[in-house]
Formats: C-alpha cells, sequence, structure tokens
C-alpha cells in the first residue's frame, strides 16, 4: 500500500483536496486495473526488411522546438502537488536529464493555488537543468471566469518550462466529484493567453480520450503549437474515478465513472486525424508500451512517443530503493526497442520512418475504426 502521510500543511480545504486527489491517482492505477481493455497497436505491422544496414548507424535524436533530444520520448504528464509527488517528479527528471529526453509535469493548478506545494514542481527543473520540460495547465483552469493570464505565466516560471500543455480532460472532469465540466469561454480565453505568451509553445493535450478531426482542426486554427493526442488505450481515467469516493455518483443506478471507462478515440486514429488537418508537432500517449509502438506512432505521423503508466511504474520501484535505475533502464529499453525497429525495416535516421505509409500495414479492428 502507498503511504500518504502528508508532511506539509495544506494552505485550505481545497487544497487539502487536491492532494488527496493527487495522492489517489498515483495509488489507484498501481492497485487496480483501470487500462483501457483494447489496444489498437496490436492491429498495425511494421514491414521488415531482411538486409539491414549497421545498426550503430540508427541516429534516434530529433529536434523538440529548440532544444536535441536523443530521441523521440517523453515522460508523459503524472503528478506534482503531493510530497510523494514531489519524490516521484524529482526520480523522473534526474533519469530524464541522463538519458536527455522530454520530462513533463502533472496540472500545476495546485502549486498555483498553494504555495507550499510548488516544491513538488520546481524540483523537476532543479535537478534537469538541460532537457525540455512541458509544463501543464487544465482546461477547466483556463476556461474559468475569473482565469487570470498571470497564473499561466506563473505555470511557466515555476519550472523554468520550454513549453506548456493544456490539458482537455472532458470526461475525467464529468465523471469526477465538483469537476470543472463548462468550457465556453476555453476559445476567447485561450486567445488572450496566445497573445500574451507568443514566445512559448503550447501544446493541446488529450489525457485518454483522444482527439476527432474537427477537434484537431479547431485547435490548430486556435493557434496552438502541438497537440498530443493522448487517445484511448492506455489508464482511463474514468475508471481511476469509478475507484474513488464519488458520492454525488451514488445518486444513480450506475456509477457514471464505470460506464464510460472504455470511452474514446483510440490513440493511433487520433493520430491519423491530427496528422490529416496538421503538420504541427504530434505526440503520440495513450497506450503505448514498448520502443515498437514508438515506431508505430512514427509510421501513421506522430513526432514522439509519450508514456505515463510505464514510468509510474518505474518511478515507484525507484522510490522504495531511493535510486533512479529502474527508470534509466527503461528508458534504455525504449531506446533500444525503437532502435531495432528502425534497423529491422533499413531505416537510419526517424525522420525516413515518420508517416511512411510503405512501412506498415493496418489489421483488424484499427482498420475497421479507419474504414467506416
Amino acid at each position: 500500500m502507498i503511504n500518504t502521510e502528508m508532511n506539509k500543511v495544506p494552505k485550505s480545504n481545497e487544497s487539502k483536496d487536491i492532494m488527496d486527489r493527487k495522492i489517489e491517482h498515483l495509488k489507484i492505477p498501481l492497485e487496480y486495473d483501470v487500462q483501457h481493455s483494447e489496444n489498437y497497436f496490436k492491429d498495425i505491422k511494421l514491414i521488415h526488411h531482411p538486409i539491414p544496414g549497421d545498426f550503430e548507424d540508427i541516429d534516434l535524436s530529433i529536434n523538440f522546438f529548440n532544444k536535441k533530444i536523443s530521441a523521440p520520448i517523453c515522460i508523459s504528464a503524472i503528478t506534482g502537488g503531493h510530497p510523494v509527488s514531489k519524490e516521484i517528479n524529482e526520480i523522473l527528471a534526474k533519469a530524464a536529464e541522463e538519458e536527455n529526453i522530454i520530462m513533463s509535469v502533472g496540472s500545476q493548478r495546485a502549486g498555483i493555488e498553494d504555495p507550499a506545494l510548488l516544491d513538488s514542481f520546481k524540483i523537476t527543473r532543479e535537478v534537469a537543468p538541460n532537457i525540455p520540460i512541458i509544463g501543464n495547465i487544465g482546461i477547466g483552469q483556463v476556461s474559468a471566469l475569473n482565469f487570470e493570464l498571470d497564473d499561466f505565466g506563473k505555470c511557466i516560471e515555476m519550472i523554468k518550462a520550454d513549453t506548456m500543455a493544456i490539458h482537455l480532460n472532458a470526461l475525467h472532469e464529468l465523471v469526477q466529484d465538483k469537476g470543472d465540466i463548462s468550457y465556453k469561454l476555453f476559445s476567447n480565453n485561450f486567445k488572450k493567453l496566445r497573445e500574451k505568451y507568443k514566445k512559448t509553445p503550447i501544446i493541446a493535450k488529450e489525457v485518454g480520450t483522444g482527439f476527432n478531426q474537427d477537434s484537431a482542426l479547431i485547435l490548430d486554427k486556435l493557434g496552438f503549437d502541438g497537440l498530443d493526442v493522448g487517445g484511448a488505450g492506455g489508464t482511463s481515467f474514468s475508471a481511476i474515478e469509478s475507484k474513488r469516493n464519488n458520492f454525488d455518483n451514488q445518486k444513480y443506478t450506475r456509477d457514471p465513472a464505470e460506464v464510460f471507462r472504455e470511452w474514446g478515440v483510440p490513440t493511433p486514429v487520433s493520430v491519423i486525424y491530427v496528422r490529416k488537418v496538421t503538420q504541427k508537432l504530434l505526440i503520440a500517449t495513450g497506450g503505448l508500451r514498448t520502443g515498437i509502438d514508438i515506431a508505430k506512432s512514427i509510421a501513421l505521423g506522430a513526432d514522439i512517443g509519450g508514456f505515463a503508466y510505464k514510468f509510474l511504474q518505474s518511478a515507484w520501484k525507484d522510490r522504495k530503493t531511493k535510486s533512479i535505475n529502474n527508470t534509466v533502464k527503461e528508458i534504455r529499453t525504449l531506446k533500444n526497442e525503437l532502435r531495432s525497429c528502425l534497423w529491422l525495416m533499413n531505416i537510419d535516421k526517424i525522420d525516413k520512418l515518420k508517416g511512411n505509409r510503405s512501412k506498415y500495414v493496418i489489421l483488424g479492428d484499427l482498420y475497421r475504426w479507419l474504414n467506416q
């Protein structure tokens, strides 16, 4: 069991609620099966080439906005806003720095509302001064009537963020106790935000339910610099909420969080939908499990593959041993799997795989998804 004891006093009851929610969002995926039952990456088959070149010539490096990283791998947003979150973020950031990949933090709302929780986010930049770090704030906060543009700047400053993500988690908010379920001010507020923070790249990030083509086009036209598809196939936040004590949902004969746990557009479908409408940065997250899945995502048109659950597992092991060994090993495993994929397809650079339709076939349920 996870020790949820707090060694800091929250500023208010609202801060305590956020802290409780943050630790439960770590605890539940580690103790229960809250993964989507379907993972459509199995329906993508990469084309083997029997006479590849030199394995050591494979170059996985790419540019992420203005920084070069060693491989198209992102530690996706996991946590922040609790003392345990600080430990997890420190492990992840140290490992990401050692391996020169992208690091993301969870929603920074907690750090804005309670200064006592700032260090759970700030630790990332303190231990990882060189890598790209993606900050994070929610559509609920940006859509609020009292949204302050300066709060976005506080998020950037908090971790010296290279890039910011606005996470779009409508289903999660719908089934969560006291969730934010009005986004009618989002477009107007975002336009003001975009105007003020012109120099900071901003990504629209889904969190397990993916993008359809229409939503991707809307976000592209709004001025986002990239999209993280966060499709169905990995952790279901609806399933997580079904394990929490949301007494509001008990007024129904069925728990909405359980009913909607499989809701969403699969990650491979989201990647294809998004790439049809924009050539901006595209991160594939949601159900990726190996370096082969990164290769499949890039072949479909993504630039980067992101992982959350896998790194939560590795960081939790490292927390027990006060090391970063498991997380570093996982990053190196993903790199080796991705490099092996490229070699076995006779490709020496990542950009030669991106969107390369000759390198894969689509079968099964995924084919049916795409050909309705």
